[in-house]
């Protein structure tokens, strides 16, 4: 008689086993009909490696046979082939697969996912169980999650998969930002460079990201330039993957505070101004927490520079030109305005001043008559107010 024994997982989920006819791992799964079935795996058994991935394959097809009746199968090629870029792609991929595992543990249908499901998945999704480090997820992220399943309920009534409208209504309540993301100043970014000329030769990048980012107002991603688009010669640096992917590269000139650096790289032979670390943004925070500096992150370099072009007078066109912005809306969120911005404007559009010189009219005290109770007018006589005593008899009223 053949040795059975299941791994890890109870019977009424698939399993792994061995059989002492056979080399490799077994997997035991109950098939679409509900009926148990076995078959033999390519893994050998007692190889730990192996192991670890038989028992991988029997948690995907335990998924599997947890899944819903009404099938969701359209969602995930729905959201590959989405016309977008290749970073939204992975964005919306990854928050579904959260949604969907959630979908498997309430055993609900998408079409299922309600304003009061929408609330059970924030407290599930910020659970620090739910990630390897033990750290929880933020609110904020959560709701992200809940908008990709808010987009996926708009795509799947205009395609006739449900008909399901209450999620329309749920609002998302996001957590105010801590960085409120102000503009350097130049005391700031004197203290940012005393700090990163003291760092290690492995933390270099975070110097060449900052000055480059201080210098054209780049995103943190796009500080990553290879040396062959940079020219030197003509003048030009490109940024050939800015945000919205390689069909939106831009070119502009160089700055004159990057070319001795970029120079001295080029004579270097590197391949690329610097190498981004994965997380490099975090890298960014540590440092400028530890200056005090507790609401700047990498991402106030481009409000800096937005900044300064306003107030250097360039026309609206030509900073846009600069920072790749797409819109005068997107632009205006990065311009800040200080108080020595406004005091050249302070004077404009106020009314003229007094005749002859004279100052205005001191305020005065209100009359008794403009506190008087409402329905009273200023001819009103007493007699209307307060009753007088009769008169004696005989007397004239006149």
């Amino acid at each position: 008689m053949l040795r059975f024994w299941a791994i890890c997982y109870a019977c009424i989920m698939a399993s792994i086993f061995t059989r002492n006819d056979s080399p490799h791992y077994w997997l035991r799964f109950k098939s679409p009909q509900g009926a148990w079935k076995a078959k033999a795996t390519t893994w050998m058994a007692g190889n730990p490696l192996h192991r670890a991935k038989a028992i991988e394959e029997a948690a995907r097809i335990s998924v599997n046979e947890r899944r819903p009746k009404i099938k969701d199968d359209w969602i995930l090629p729905f959201i590959l082939s989405y016309q977008a870029n290749l970073k939204t792609i992975i964005h919306y991929r990854n928050s579904w697969r959260w949604l969907e595992l959630y979908l498997v543990h309430r055993g609900i249908t998408a079409e299922q996912f309600s304003p009061a499901e929408a609330e059970a998945y924030i407290s599930w999704r910020t659970q620090p169980t739910r990630r390897v480090s033990g750290r929880a997820v933020h609110r904020n992220q959560a709701l992200r999650d809940i908008k990709i399943m808010k987009w996926i309920h708009r795509h799947g009534r205009l395609l006739g998969h449900w008909q399901m409208r209450d999620l329309d209504d749920y609002r998302l309540r996001y957590a105010p930002n801590k960085r409120i993301k102000p503009p350097f100043t130049d005391e700031q970014i004197a203290r940012t460079r005393q700090a990163m000329a003291y760092m290690p030769p492995a933390q270099q990048w975070m110097r060449v990201a900052f000055e480059i980012g201080l210098a054209t107002g780049c995103r943190l991603s796009e500080t990553q330039i290879p040396m062959h688009c940079i020219d030197l010669t003509a003048g030009t640096i490109t940024f050939p993957t800015p945000k919205g992917g390689p069909a939106k590269a831009f070119t502009i000139p160089i700055p004159k505070a990057l070319i001795p650096m970029l120079t001295a790289m080029k004579k270097a032979g590197l391949r690329q101004t610097c190498t981004l670390p994965p997380c490099a943004s975090r890298e960014f925070r540590v440092l400028f927490n530890r200056l005090g500096l507790y609401l700047h992150c990498f991402h106030s370099l481009r409000v800096t520079r937005a900044s300064n072009l306003r107030r250097a007078g360039v026309p609206l066109g030509a900073a846009m030109r600069l920072l790749n912005h797409g819109s005068e809306l997107i632009h205006e969120t990065y311009v800040r305005h200080d108080v020595a911005d406004l005091r050249a404007w302070i004077d404009f559009g106020q009314p003229p001043p007094a005749a002859n010189g004279q100052n205005p009219p001191a305020p005065r005290a209100p009359t008794r008559w403009e506190n008087r109770p409402a329905g009273l007018s200023p001819t009103s006589s007493r007699k209307n107010t307060r009753m007088r005593p009769p008169a004696p008899a005989g007397s004239s009223l006149g």
